[in-house]
């Protein structure tokens, strides 16, 4: 590798089954067909581990959670899953619920759901909405090129993000939607994506309202 002849290095990798040196390798090429290709293997091996973060890096992070629960890691999938999949909660808390049970009842009972305490999970409603609308999004791989296009996007989560533009959009004119529009600008596609649909005053409104008195 050092001397750049790559495609040797992993002809050699993959007879040797250096599992970790293809992820180095192929995650340095932003190589997605041999990712895909690792994240298999890895996971027939047991090297779940490198399965995992080839999954994570692929954006199938489906695959993650079952990765996680199918390791028996219930806790460890919950919190990806309020994390990233929200509306994976319900059901990753029903089996930790379940896998509780076995050990401790009385710390079962104590896991909220939120289809039933949705005032007890912050942000629920617009954490929904904005994994129903990046999810499509995670296949898409861009090229190496662009990555100074993103370099500068702003590390604040996409909840936050949503929540800034609609704090700035409730600081404009009713009737100014040339700057609504360019508030939304600011903001990388997706989290535009969701502002746009939800910029109604009225139904945003309602829809925070709810959030902050559960």
């Amino acid at each position: 590798m050092s001397t750049g002849k790559l495609d040797m290095a992993e002809e050699c990798l993959l007879h040797a089954m250096d599992l970790s040196g293809l992820l180095l390798l192929y995650s340095s090429l932003g190589d997605a067909d041999g990712i895909t290709k690792l994240a298999s293997v890895a996971k027939e091996q047991g090297k779940n581990n490198v399965s995992f973060l080839c999954f994570f890096m692929l954006g199938k992070l489906e695959e993650c959670l079952q990765l996680l629960i199918e390791s028996n890691r219930i806790p460890e999938a919950a919190l990806m899953a309020r994390s990233y999949l929200p509306s994976k909660v319900p059901e990753i808390v029903a089996l930790w619920k379940k896998d509780l049970q076995k050990v401790n009842p009385k710390a079962a009972e104590s896991l909220a759901d939120p289809n039933e305490y949705p005032n007890l999970f912050d942000d629920w409603q617009i954490a929904l909405n904005v994994e129903a609308t990046v999810a499509p999004k995670r296949g898409i791989y861009p090229p190496a090129e662009e990555y100074m296009n993103h370099a500068e996007r702003s590390s604040e989560s996409l909840v936050e993000a949503f929540k800034n533009m609609h704090v700035h959009e409730e600081a404009l004119p009713d009737d100014n939607e040339d700057a609504v529009d360019e508030v939304a600008d600011c903001y990388p596609d997706f989290v535009k994506a969701i502002f746009l649909k939800h910029r109604t005053r009225p139904k945003i409104g309602l829809s925070l309202t709810k959030l902050d008195h559960n």
